[in-house]
């Protein structure tokens, strides 16, 4: 027998997406036929000319959204089951589109064969029982003479009622399952109340029921029976019998068995919770695991970075170099990989700060040059002096975009010219969009290939990796940080000849920012990295971190001191006096958190409970982040140790110190 043909209907705007969705189609062993509409009119004229056994649905489409076109779709009467994709993980949402029709719901990031699969084996079981259902009440409708056929043909549960509820008419299946459920037979003119042991059971019926004599129309799902002994799901539809004169005397009753559908949902359900169970869990192990690797991390950087300024010979200046250009890409590695699982999840969070636009490409440019003059290739940039200087936005976001698109276009061109140019596209009241253009001379990408560039772990050739290193993810990442932001990105590129990536965000006008500095005797101390000595307090369970950590203290004047735990550390606070306390946050016996809410503590009288505590955290997620601030300490500086950027933290907060 030939397997029917199941025929799939995708409403999305993105063609890569579309393109995924069908590859897993492909993966998933069914036999479908499948149609893609990328807009909300599309869609409308596609439903109108077909019927579609499945509907996969995109919340964010141009014109008008999701739930929108599904309204849209279940007033013109389409039955077929809808599933939503969504990008944005956002709960509300698929409570709305639930609300509004859907039977299903997932993110675009759970697109493969097993969840395509059972995600239409469920639309279609519940396709075939709404199917069953309105066969058997268009049924009802037409052959009202024919009641007693219909009555036994049906596998639903049918009876009537008159005004004092005792029975006029019932089926075989509602005389079977009033027996399965409440251990009684029904007979005509007895009471069907009487009949309805269970008090759960008898309420709703009297609810409906005497709604229904006053002419309303009901539809309710209710699990009927006790959940321990054997219960049953019924769809049960009230409609009210009335005589030629239009009075009330009496109420049918329809049933049909939903417990398979049910089931169904519970199965789904089950597996959202599964979902996110493994979610969370992945999450949880990627960072013990940033921890793990960025520890030893921190020591190679470190020591590298320290043993670069001493003097050696030319080979092993060579070599230090060597060690550190390693560690640095492992570095980038490792920092793809959570941030690609960290935009999987969901947890990615974006800023609204005031920022230098122009301060930020001279930042960027720094970056770059010496990379750059190594390879003989010449950097330019570009800005418009018609954008603002000051924007709102997220620097740190827009600071990696740019930099992954950066970093691939020295890393592909040879020789020639990587180019960064910004263009004011719009400018309006409040807000303007700005086009950042990254154009490269460089290897180019094939056409055939151009379309797959923004996906996860693939490179445009197959021997990227193996030439020029890296895992595939950076345009991945990029991508999603663009559309997180409603921003957009397109790329134009031709073999052998290079590349243009063109990436479009909006931004609101910010306001001019003026920074006191320090007088003249502070700023020149700071500038020479020379604390004078101040005590600090480190806070460091790892011998080699305390070494690496020491060893760039020392070079700044700063006198330091050591304790292995949390506990130790508020020991030393209740004797000493230290300009700030550097705070790793994973300890045996007392944890960073722990000892942060000690020393936060006014009742435990420390010397200082208002001290600067600056976290040491090998766990780059947001949400350590946040707990680091929320827990009471005042900043965060990300293992490997920066150095710049742990002066720059040490600067800040021990500002007071120094005047004193």
């Amino acid at each position: 027998m030939q397997e029917s043909t199941t025929k799939i209907f995708l409403v999305d705007d993105d063609d890569i997406d579309a393109m995924s969705f069908e590859r897993a189609l492909i993966k998933s062993g069914l036999n479908f036929t499948f149609t893609h509409a990328t807009n909300a009119n599309d869609a409308l004229e596609q439903i109108k000319a077909g019927v579609f056994d499945c509907v996969f649905l995109d919340y964010q489409l141009p014109g008008i959204d999701g739930l929108a076109l599904l309204k849209k779709m279940r007033e013109q009467g389409v039955t077929a089951p809808i599933a939503v994709m969504t990008s944005q993980g956002d709960e509300k949402i698929a409570v709305e589109m639930m609300k509004a029709g859907a039977f299903d719901y997932f993110p675009k990031a759970e697109v493969n064969a097993e969840n395509i699969r059972k995600v239409i084996n469920t639309g279609l079981r519940l396709n075939e029982v709404q199917r069953q259902k309105e066969i058997a009440e268009a049924q009802l409708k037409e052959n009202n003479d024919k009641l007693n056929t219909i009555l036994e043909s049906t596998r639903a549960l049918i009876f009537s009622l008159d005004s004092k509820l005792n029975y006029t008419a019932f089926n075989t299946v509602f005389k079977s399952t009033l027996e399965q459920l409440y251990k009684v037979s029904p007979a005509l003119g007895n009471s069907f109340i009487d009949d309805v042991i269970l008090e759960k059971d008898k309420a709703l019926f009297n609810e409906c029921i005497s709604k229904c004599l006053k002419g309303e129309h009901l539809i309710v799902t209710e699990e009927l029976g006790d959940p321990d002994n054997g219960s049953i799901y019924y769809d049960l539809n009230f409609n009210s019998i009335v005589d030629e004169k239009g009075k009330v005397k009496g109420v049918a009753v329809y049933g049909q068995d939903i417990t398979v559908r049910k089931q169904a949902e519970r199965e789904i359900l089950e597996a959202k919770f599964e979902a996110e169970r493994v979610a969370k869990a992945k999450s949880e192990f990627l960072s013990n695991m940033s921890h793990e690797i960025r520890t030893p991390m921190n020591a190679i950087i470190g020591l590298s970075e320290l043993l670069l300024k001493e003097k050696l010979t030319d080979k092993q200046h060579e070599n230090m170099r060597s060690i550190k250009y390693s560690a640095d890409n492992l570095l980038v590695i490792i920092n793809d990989i959570l941030d690609f699982s960290k935009i999987e999840s969901g947890k990615i969070e974006f800023e609204e700060v005031n920022f230098d636009i122009f301060l930020k490409v001279q930042e960027i440019k720094k970056t770059f040059i010496f990379k750059a003059e190594e390879k003989g290739i010449t950097l330019k940039f570009r800005v418009d002096e018609n954008i603002p200087q000051f924007l709102v936005g997220d620097p740190f976001r827009l600071n990696q975009i740019l930099l992954n698109l950066l970093s691939n276009a020295v890393k592909f061109t040879n020789n020639g010219t990587v180019t960064l140019s910004l263009s004011l596209l719009e400018d309006r009241s409040d807000d303007v969009v700005i086009k950042f253009d990254v154009i490269d001379t460089g290897i180019g990408i094939p056409k055939d290939k151009l379309a797959s560039v923004f996906e996860s772990y693939t490179q445009a050739y197959t021997d990227i990796t193996r030439r020029f290193g890296g895992t595939g993810l950076g345009l991945a990442i990029t991508r999603q940080l663009v559309t997180m932001q409603q921003g957009e990105i397109t790329l134009d590129s031709e073999a052998g000849k290079g590349t243009t990536f063109t990436v479009k965000l909006a931004f609101q006008k910010g306001v001019a920012e003026t920074v006191a500095s320090p007088d003249e005797a502070i700023a020149d101390l700071l500038e020479k990295r020379d604390f004078g000595g101040m005590p600090v307090l480190l806070v460091e369970d790892n011998v080699m971190n305390q070494f690496v950590a020491n060893q760039v203290l020392e070079l700044w004047n700063i006198k330091v001191d050591f304790a292995m735990n949390g506990l130790e550390a508020t020991d030393k606070l209740k004797e000493n006096d230290y300009a700030l306390v550097l705070m790793d946050l994973q300890m045996p016996v007392m944890s960073g958190y722990e000892a942060t809410a000690f020393i936060r503590d006014k009742t435990n009288r420390l010397k200082n409970p208002d001290i600067p505590i600056i976290a040491l955290t090998a766990d780059a997620f947001p949400e350590t982040k946040k707990k680091v601030i929320e827990a009471g300490m005042n900043d965060f500086v990300t293992k490997p140790l920066e150095q710049t950027d742990l002066y720059t933290k040490i600067k800040l907060h021990a500002l007071k110190f120094v005047k004193a």
